[in-house]
Protein backbone atom coordinates (compact mmCIF):
# COMPACT_ATOMS: atom_id res chain seq x y z
CA UNK A 1 0.00 0.00 0.00
CA UNK A 2 2.69 2.41 1.23
CA UNK A 3 4.76 1.77 -2.82
CA UNK A 4 1.11 2.73 -4.32
CA UNK A 5 0.89 5.92 -2.12
CA UNK A 6 4.00 6.58 -2.89
CA UNK A 7 3.55 6.77 -7.03
CA UNK A 8 0.43 8.12 -7.07
CA UNK A 9 2.00 11.25 -5.21
CA UNK A 10 5.15 11.26 -7.01
CA UNK A 11 3.05 11.52 -10.24
CA UNK A 12 1.20 14.34 -9.19
CA UNK A 13 3.89 16.16 -7.97
CA UNK A 14 6.05 15.90 -10.94
CA UNK A 15 2.75 16.63 -13.23
CA UNK A 16 2.74 19.87 -11.34
CA UNK A 17 6.58 20.59 -11.85
CA UNK A 18 6.00 19.84 -15.80
CA UNK A 19 2.93 22.07 -15.40
CA UNK A 20 5.12 24.89 -13.74
CA UNK A 21 8.04 24.88 -15.74
CA UNK A 22 5.79 25.17 -19.33
CA UNK A 23 3.58 27.79 -17.68
CA UNK A 24 7.05 29.91 -17.07
CA UNK A 25 9.02 29.15 -19.93
CA UNK A 26 5.81 29.80 -21.84
CA UNK A 27 4.57 32.68 -20.06
CA UNK A 28 8.59 34.46 -20.62
CA UNK A 29 7.91 33.50 -23.89
CA UNK A 30 4.70 35.08 -24.68
CA UNK A 31 5.89 38.30 -22.30
CA UNK A 32 2.94 37.57 -20.44
CA UNK A 33 0.82 35.09 -17.84
CA UNK A 34 0.03 31.49 -20.21
CA UNK A 35 -1.63 29.00 -18.33
CA UNK A 36 -0.45 25.85 -19.43
CA UNK A 37 -1.63 22.04 -19.14
CA UNK A 38 -4.49 19.78 -20.77
CA UNK A 39 -6.34 19.93 -17.94
CA UNK A 40 -8.12 22.88 -15.58
CA UNK A 41 -5.96 21.88 -12.97
CA UNK A 42 -2.14 23.04 -12.45
CA UNK A 43 -1.16 19.26 -13.80
CA UNK A 44 0.83 18.03 -17.10
CA UNK A 45 0.11 14.20 -17.02
CA UNK A 46 2.72 13.11 -19.46
CA UNK A 47 5.40 14.59 -17.45
CA UNK A 48 4.28 12.34 -14.51
CA UNK A 49 4.06 9.27 -16.62
CA UNK A 50 7.14 9.79 -18.29
CA UNK A 51 9.50 10.63 -15.05
CA UNK A 52 7.88 7.77 -13.72
CA UNK A 53 8.75 5.56 -16.03
CA UNK A 54 12.26 6.71 -16.42
CA UNK A 55 12.85 6.35 -12.56
CA UNK A 56 10.95 2.98 -12.64
CA UNK A 57 11.51 1.19 -15.80
CA UNK A 58 15.08 2.36 -15.66
CA UNK A 59 16.15 1.96 -12.52
CA UNK A 60 18.96 -1.23 -13.39
CA UNK A 61 20.86 1.58 -15.36
CA UNK A 62 20.48 4.72 -12.95
CA UNK A 63 24.17 4.66 -11.93
CA UNK A 64 25.28 4.28 -15.68
CA UNK A 65 24.85 7.97 -16.37
CA UNK A 66 25.77 7.26 -20.44
CA UNK A 67 23.67 4.99 -20.81
CA UNK A 68 20.57 6.80 -18.33
CA UNK A 69 20.79 9.52 -20.95
CA UNK A 70 20.12 7.81 -24.34
CA UNK A 71 17.87 5.56 -22.75
CA UNK A 72 15.54 8.00 -21.23
CA UNK A 73 15.99 9.96 -24.56
CA UNK A 74 14.31 7.20 -25.87
CA UNK A 75 11.48 6.30 -23.49
CA UNK A 76 10.45 9.97 -23.09
CA UNK A 77 10.09 10.53 -27.28
CA UNK A 78 8.09 7.46 -27.51
CA UNK A 79 5.62 8.66 -24.81
CA UNK A 80 5.45 12.07 -26.37
CA UNK A 81 4.98 10.34 -29.87
CA UNK A 82 2.43 8.13 -28.68
CA UNK A 83 1.16 11.12 -26.79
CA UNK A 84 0.32 13.11 -29.83
CA UNK A 85 -0.68 10.51 -31.85
CA UNK A 86 -3.82 9.58 -29.61
CA UNK A 87 -4.92 13.15 -29.00
CA UNK A 88 -4.78 13.96 -32.86
CA UNK A 89 -7.05 10.55 -33.16
CA UNK A 90 -9.17 11.35 -30.41
CA UNK A 91 -9.93 14.81 -30.59
CA UNK A 92 -8.25 16.03 -34.53
CA UNK A 93 -6.02 17.95 -32.85
CA UNK A 94 -2.45 18.89 -32.65
CA UNK A 95 -1.17 20.16 -29.40
CA UNK A 96 2.24 20.73 -30.38
CA UNK A 97 4.17 20.87 -33.40
CA UNK A 98 7.97 20.70 -34.25
CA UNK A 99 7.95 20.94 -37.66
CA UNK A 100 10.10 24.18 -37.01
CA UNK A 101 12.81 21.92 -35.03
CA UNK A 102 15.69 20.34 -37.13
CA UNK A 103 15.17 16.40 -37.04
CA UNK A 104 11.63 16.00 -36.14
CA UNK A 105 9.61 12.89 -36.94
CA UNK A 106 5.92 14.34 -38.48
CA UNK A 107 6.67 17.57 -36.33
CA UNK A 108 5.42 15.32 -33.04
CA UNK A 109 9.18 14.95 -31.85
CA UNK A 110 12.58 16.18 -32.51
CA UNK A 111 15.74 15.19 -31.58
CA UNK A 112 16.88 18.26 -30.31
CA UNK A 113 13.90 17.91 -27.57
CA UNK A 114 14.85 14.13 -26.92
CA UNK A 115 18.23 15.33 -26.10
CA UNK A 116 17.07 18.38 -23.98
CA UNK A 117 14.31 16.13 -21.73
CA UNK A 118 17.83 13.20 -22.04
CA UNK A 119 19.34 15.45 -20.35
CA UNK A 120 16.91 16.74 -17.72
CA UNK A 121 15.84 12.82 -16.53
CA UNK A 122 19.48 12.63 -15.62
CA UNK A 123 19.63 15.14 -13.54
CA UNK A 124 16.45 14.39 -12.32
CA UNK A 125 17.04 10.75 -11.44
CA UNK A 126 20.61 11.95 -10.04
CA UNK A 127 19.17 14.99 -8.07
CA UNK A 128 16.24 15.82 -7.73
CA UNK A 129 14.48 12.29 -7.19
CA UNK A 130 16.06 11.85 -4.14
CA UNK A 131 14.72 14.20 -2.41
CA UNK A 132 11.53 13.97 -3.99
CA UNK A 133 11.33 10.98 -2.09
CA UNK A 134 11.56 11.97 1.12
CA UNK A 135 9.29 14.68 0.85
CA UNK A 136 6.83 12.32 -0.83
CA UNK A 137 7.55 10.05 1.99
CA UNK A 138 6.95 12.85 4.83
CA UNK A 139 3.27 13.19 3.43
CA UNK A 140 2.76 9.59 3.16
CA UNK A 141 3.53 9.24 6.70
CA UNK A 142 1.19 12.24 7.55
CA UNK A 143 -1.88 11.45 5.26
CA UNK A 144 -1.73 7.56 4.18
CA UNK A 145 -4.09 6.69 1.67
CA UNK A 146 -5.98 9.99 1.89
CA UNK A 147 -4.43 12.02 0.03
CA UNK A 148 -3.49 10.04 -3.23
CA UNK A 149 -7.36 9.02 -3.35
CA UNK A 150 -8.61 12.83 -3.05
CA UNK A 151 -5.71 13.56 -5.64
CA UNK A 152 -7.17 10.74 -7.76
CA UNK A 153 -11.04 11.49 -7.53
CA UNK A 154 -10.40 15.39 -8.19
CA UNK A 155 -8.39 14.67 -11.69
CA UNK A 156 -11.20 11.70 -12.24
CA UNK A 157 -13.19 15.05 -12.17
CA UNK A 158 -10.96 17.02 -14.19
CA UNK A 159 -10.34 14.64 -16.84
CA UNK A 160 -14.42 13.91 -17.44
CA UNK A 161 -14.61 18.07 -17.08
CA UNK A 162 -11.90 18.50 -20.04
CA UNK A 163 -13.31 15.73 -22.04
CA UNK A 164 -16.66 16.78 -22.38
CA UNK A 165 -15.11 20.36 -23.26
CA UNK A 166 -13.16 18.76 -26.07
CA UNK A 167 -16.02 17.06 -27.76
CA UNK A 168 -17.64 20.40 -27.05
CA UNK A 169 -14.86 22.62 -28.43
CA UNK A 170 -14.35 20.31 -31.69
CA UNK A 171 -18.42 20.74 -32.25
CA UNK A 172 -17.80 24.78 -32.14
CA UNK A 173 -14.70 24.59 -34.18
CA UNK A 174 -16.77 22.40 -36.75
CA UNK A 175 -19.68 24.85 -36.39
CA UNK A 176 -17.47 28.25 -37.30
CA UNK A 177 -15.51 26.84 -39.95
CA UNK A 178 -18.68 25.22 -41.66
CA UNK A 179 -19.74 28.86 -41.00
CA UNK A 180 -17.09 30.67 -42.45
CA UNK A 181 -17.05 28.43 -45.83
CA UNK A 182 -20.80 29.10 -46.12
CA UNK A 183 -20.26 32.93 -46.12
CA UNK A 184 -17.16 32.56 -48.13
CA UNK A 185 -18.96 30.32 -50.96
CA UNK A 186 -21.55 32.84 -51.28
CA UNK A 187 -19.28 36.32 -50.88
CA UNK A 188 -17.17 33.91 -53.39
CA UNK A 189 -16.74 37.07 -56.34
CA UNK A 190 -15.94 39.99 -53.73
CA UNK A 191 -13.99 38.33 -50.50
CA UNK A 192 -10.62 37.11 -51.94
CA UNK A 193 -9.58 40.96 -51.56
CA UNK A 194 -10.62 40.74 -47.66
CA UNK A 195 -8.73 37.23 -47.33
CA UNK A 196 -6.05 38.54 -44.63
CA UNK A 197 -8.58 41.72 -43.41
CA UNK A 198 -11.36 41.17 -41.15
CA UNK A 199 -12.63 44.85 -40.88
CA UNK A 200 -12.65 44.96 -44.49
CA UNK A 201 -14.51 42.32 -44.98
CA UNK A 202 -17.12 43.64 -42.42
CA UNK A 203 -17.26 46.60 -44.43
CA UNK A 204 -18.42 45.41 -47.39
CA UNK A 205 -20.81 42.94 -45.87
CA UNK A 206 -22.33 43.93 -42.85
CA UNK A 207 -25.31 42.07 -42.82
CA UNK A 208 -23.79 38.38 -43.73
CA UNK A 209 -21.39 38.99 -41.23
CA UNK A 210 -24.06 40.24 -38.45
CA UNK A 211 -25.99 36.66 -39.62
CA UNK A 212 -22.61 34.53 -39.18
CA UNK A 213 -22.03 36.73 -35.86
CA UNK A 214 -25.56 35.32 -34.40
CA UNK A 215 -24.90 31.99 -35.94
CA UNK A 216 -21.32 31.27 -33.77
CA UNK A 217 -21.54 28.84 -30.87
CA UNK A 218 -20.10 30.17 -27.14
CA UNK A 219 -17.27 28.96 -26.09
CA UNK A 220 -16.69 28.37 -22.45
CA UNK A 221 -13.32 29.94 -19.92
CA UNK A 222 -12.13 26.68 -20.67
CA UNK A 223 -12.11 26.48 -24.70
CA UNK A 224 -10.98 30.09 -25.31
CA UNK A 225 -7.74 28.90 -23.08
CA UNK A 226 -7.72 26.70 -25.27
CA UNK A 227 -7.43 28.61 -28.62
CA UNK A 228 -5.16 31.49 -26.44
CA UNK A 229 -2.79 29.46 -24.72
CA UNK A 230 -1.63 26.61 -26.88
CA UNK A 231 -0.42 28.52 -30.03
CA UNK A 232 0.23 25.75 -32.20
CA UNK A 233 -2.67 24.23 -31.75
CA UNK A 234 -4.05 22.88 -35.03
CA UNK A 235 -8.06 21.35 -35.21
CA UNK A 236 -8.81 19.30 -38.52
CA UNK A 237 -8.68 22.08 -41.84
CA UNK A 238 -7.69 25.07 -39.59
CA UNK A 239 -4.17 25.81 -39.80
CA UNK A 240 -3.94 28.14 -36.95
CA UNK A 241 -5.90 28.36 -33.83
CA UNK A 242 -4.44 32.25 -33.34
CA UNK A 243 -6.01 32.64 -37.03
CA UNK A 244 -9.40 30.99 -35.41
CA UNK A 245 -9.19 32.63 -32.27
CA UNK A 246 -9.06 36.36 -33.82
CA UNK A 247 -11.72 35.49 -36.53
CA UNK A 248 -14.04 34.69 -33.78
CA UNK A 249 -13.21 37.83 -31.70
CA UNK A 250 -13.05 40.10 -34.50
CA UNK A 251 -16.87 38.59 -35.08
CA UNK A 252 -18.16 39.25 -31.84
CA UNK A 253 -16.61 43.01 -31.21
CA UNK A 254 -18.71 43.98 -34.14
CA UNK A 255 -21.65 45.77 -33.98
Amino acid sequence: MFEFERIILLFFCYSFIGWLWETIYCSIKAGHFVYRGFLVGPITPIYGFGILGVVYLLRPIHQHIVLLFFAAAILVTILEYATSFLLEKMFHASWWDYNNVPLNINGRVALPISVFWGACCVIIVRFIHPQMLVFVQTLVERTGFLLPVFLLMILSFDMGYTLANLVAFQKAVQQVNQAFEQHKKELAENIEQYKNDWQGRFAAFPEEWRILKQNLPKLNFHQRRLLKNFQKLEINQIKSSQELSRFIEAIRRKK
